[in-house]
């Protein structure tokens, strides 16, 4: 690596620590660029070289915790249920952390992205292979049966997880984003999971 890149890559690191910093203290729907660029020490030019919006940073920094959940999901003890539980509950709590207006601007972005942009279907198929990944991995075990439809089971968890977000945000946060995740899993899911069990 040279030392223009060297130069590039610690511009967009400081970039993102100030972003961190601030997080810890205001919302981020509160945080501005001149407040990014001035905890950064960097000109306001140079956040428009590495990001085009500061919900880009935040993308950067909630991928990071995701793939923490990650993590957490798939080293937790249990069964496969108890893997979706987790990871879905503790993605519900980060998304609702990183404030009602990021979320929003993320559905913003996924109907209708700027040009050159994926649109948000970067976490859409992170969060679909690590499920989808859960119940293949279920069913390797001998925990689910093997005829369980994978697919088609991530998809109903994918619809009711998205399902969720969507509705708090188009209610501007008066839905109860981890109550109604929460429910989903002691219910809908518990359900979808126990029709599958190895001997049922």
């Amino acid at each position: 690596m040279g030392k223009r890149q060297e130069a590039a890559l610690e511009t967009r690191q400081k970039i993102i620590g100030a972003v961190q910093s601030l997080l810890q203290e205001k919302a981020a729907d509160s945080i501005s660029i001149e407040e990014i660029t001035a905890k950064a020490g960097v000109a306001k030019g140079s956040f428009y070289t590495y990001f085009k919006r500061k919900e880009d940073v935040i993308s950067v920094i909630a991928m990071e915790c995701y793939n923490i959940i990650r993590e957490t999901a798939f080293s937790a003890s249990g069964g496969v249920y108890e893997q979706l539980c987790g990871y879905l509950k503790d993605s519900v709590k980060i998304i609702k952390k990183h404030t009602l207006q990021i979320a929003q601007n993320w559905m913003k972005s996924v109907s209708a992205p700027l040009p050159g942009e994926q649109g948000g279907m970067e976490k859409y198929q992170f969060d679909f292979d690590n499920i989808l990944e859960m119940i293949k991995n279920a069913v390797k075990a001998g925990e689910l049966k093997e005829d369980t439809p994978c697919e088609t089971i991530t998809q109903l968890i994918m619809n009711s997880y998205y399902g969720a977000v969507v509705v708090w945000c188009i209610t501007k946060g008066k839905a109860e984003l981890i109550k109604n995740t929460e429910d989903y899993c002691n219910r809908e899911l518990k359900i979808i999971i126990d029709c599958y069990k190895s001997g049922k």
